[in-house]
């Protein structure tokens, strides 16, 4: 990793500690609607206060709109903080769009990964991530692998039964049978293909234009969004969207921007944190010029306080990659302008004993909600700090230097522009 990194976006004076905050937070491509999310933050808020020595009271979860919401009350040393974490709802569409059964997984796996195939996206995440090439590309892989190896027991017993082929021919295409079944099992488990092509096949249709209930829902959160800041009530709104929902946080804010530039100065209580993203899955789509175009106005924003959170051990996450250098495809170097987020990891290394980060390190979905999780040695990352403690997301991270090139996982010298 390379981390040079000069100053950071914003400097690192002291401001008006936060004392009412509203998160506005969206999940990732899951069923699982506000309750499941609800439980993890009571859970984990409890067990982060106890590492950490602060008081977190997490409240009864209530309907807010059409959303649903919690009250968080955070105490320490005298200063004390309250949160609302509004949990912007679109488990309905996740629900709508999850296909059920085998047949219908396998078909959509294949789908998809023709389709990220043939329209060059797929070659060029492997350029920019080959974790994340990984993630997506063995579903499909061993799914081919799996119709191959049963193709070839059909053949085999087939000619074993007229006498072409002994029966030692068919035990060996068991015996190899048995350890590939094996790595699909252990891959569903630690790295949940099935739910990652579920979602990739969703992404593929928002690039599309074929999400319209999405684009409404997204045009719903903007418009929330600019309630909320106008409340002068409180001291900080942030933003937050873990794994797909970091790609919904970056058009939620793009098109409340649209309608109000001014909440991107520099004083502006507006912060917006990304966890584990995966952009550049949808901004790879040839078709996703909306999105695209959603993108360059973040990155147009100097004064926009974005903070993107992506940990390289995380393998389902483009880590430490910047979000919207995509936009600037095609230009030559001296047209090429600074923005786009402040980059850091979460140092998960450090977060924890050697013993438990291992265990941590091999379990890829664990890995991936570990930003969303209490830590054993506080410090390095606290996600409840940042969503209910008493700094700003900007002070938070004013003194950590950004990542400003990460080169391990590129593959080819990285994307063509």
């Amino acid at each position: 990793m390379d981390a040079d990194a000069p100053q950071p976006q914003h400097d690192g004076a002291r401001q008006r500690p936060v004392r009412r905050r509203h998160v506005l937070y969206l999940s990732g491509f899951d069923p699982q609607g506000p309750a499941h999310y609800h439980a993890l933050y009571a859970a984990e808020a409890a067990q982060q206060a106890r590492a950490s020595g602060y008081l977190v009271s997490v409240g009864k979860r209530y309907r807010l709109g059409t959303n649903a919401a919690w009250d968080v009350h955070w105490t320490s040393s005298g200063e004390s903080v309250e949160t609302c974490y509004e949990f912007l709802r679109w488990d309905d569409i996740v629900r709508a769009h999850w296909p059920r059964g085998q047949g219908r997984l396998l078909r959509v796996t294949l789908a998809t990964t023709a389709r990220l195939i043939w329209n060059g996206s797929l070659w060029r995440i492997w350029q920019t991530s080959w974790p994340a090439f990984l993630a997506l590309a063995m579903p499909a892989a061993l799914v081919a692998s799996g119709g191959a190896v049963l193709v070839g027991l059909i053949t085999l017993f087939s000619a074993s039964v007229i006498g072409a082929v002994g029966g030692w021919g068919a035990i060996t295409a068991l015996a190899l049978a048995w350890p590939l079944a094996h790595l699909a099992s252990v891959a569903q488990r630690k790295v949940q293909m099935a739910w990652l092509m579920r979602s990739a096949s969703v992404v593929i249709q928002q690039a599309r234009g074929r999400m319209p209930a999405l684009e409404l829902r997204l045009d719903a959160f903007a418009q929330r969004l600019l309630d909320v800041c106008r409340m002068t009530s409180v001291d900080e709104v942030l933003v937050i969207g873990h794994s797909s929902g970091a790609m919904l946080a970056a058009s939620v804010v793009a098109r409340a921007l649209r309608r109000d530039p001014s909440l991107a100065h520099t004083s502006s209580k507006l912060s917006m944190l990304t966890l584990g993203e995966c952009i550049p899955l949808l901004s790879y789509q040839p078709e996703a010029h909306g999105f695209r175009d959603e993108l360059a106005v973040l990155r147009s924003h100097l004064g926009l306080n974005w903070v993107d959170v992506t940990a390289p051990p995380d393998g389902c996450c483009f880590a430490l990659v910047d979000p919207t250098e995509v936009v600037e495809d095609g230009l030559p170097e001296s047209q090429r302008r600074p923005g786009g987020p402040k980059r850091v990891s979460p140092r998960f290394a450090q977060c924890f004993s050697p013993e438990t980060y291992v265990k941590v390190r091999r379990d890829k979905y664990r890995c991936h909600f570990q930003y969303l999780m209490a830590v054993e040695r506080p410090g390095t990352y606290d996600f409840f700090l940042l969503s209910a403690g008493p700094q700003t997301l900007q002070e938070k991270f004013a003194h950590q230097p950004p990542v400003l090139r990460f080169d391990d996982f590129r593959c080819f010298g990285g994307p063509r522009r």
